[in-house]
């Protein structure tokens, strides 16, 4: 029996699906968030906050510095051959995946109760 999955792109401000996607990340007060989104709303966002960054300077990276993120745990910390795997086995499973960028968590899910 053959067996097609797909997996839908979900806007996460207005929760409409996507056929196109951006993941907008920031930071604000040491805390990185990001979030997936259509093209117009991402630019929602930038200007709601370009006043803020007119005004601003640059401080450096908000980034985390890979050594302190490596010691968190959690999904972050896949190498790059485990999220490899992830990516072979969702594409031959029917699932739609970039070859950069997040891995759905609904794949993720799906690769976790299939091992």
């Amino acid at each position: 029996m053959a067996k097609v999955q797909s997996v839908e792109i979900v806007d996460d401000i207005d929760g409409k699906i996507l056929d196109d996607y951006e993941t907008v990340r920031w930071s604000i007060d040491g805390k990185d968030y990001e979030f997936d989104t259509s093209a117009g709303h991402a630019q929602q966002f930038r200007d709601t906050v370009a006043r803020y960054i007119e005004v601003s300077r640059t401080a450096g990276s908000a980034r985390t510095p890979a050594a302190k993120r490596a010691t968190r745990g959690g999904a972050g910390t896949r190498s790059t051959e485990q999220t490899q795997a992830i990516r072979t086995w969702a594409t031959e499973n029917g699932f739609e995946v970039r070859d950069r960028g997040r891995i759905p968590a609904t794949v993720l899910e799906a690769f976790e109760a299939a091992h």
